[in-house]
């Protein structure tokens, strides 16, 4: 794997934490290092089939369950 694609991965591996714990798309896009937010939202979807704001939605709705896996 490229240099390049392996710190994308981490950089969207952290997005991903970020996003749960409620932080804006566009912070989270300026604090991994992302362009801007179209920026992340385009790794994002390449690499997670999903876009930020909805993986954060989705996010959401799991922790809000009852019984849900913590």
């Amino acid at each position: 794997m490229p240099p390049h694609a392996y710190q994308t991965q981490l950089r969207v591996l952290r997005a991903k934490a970020l996003l749960r714990a409620g932080q804006p798309a566009a912070r989270v896009a300026a604090s991994t290092g992302f362009f801007d937010q179209s920026h992340l939202s385009r790794h994002f979807r390449w690499l997670v089939k999903l876009t930020p704001g909805r993986y954060a939605q989705d996010s959401k709705n799991v922790q809000a369950r009852p019984g849900a896996a913590r």
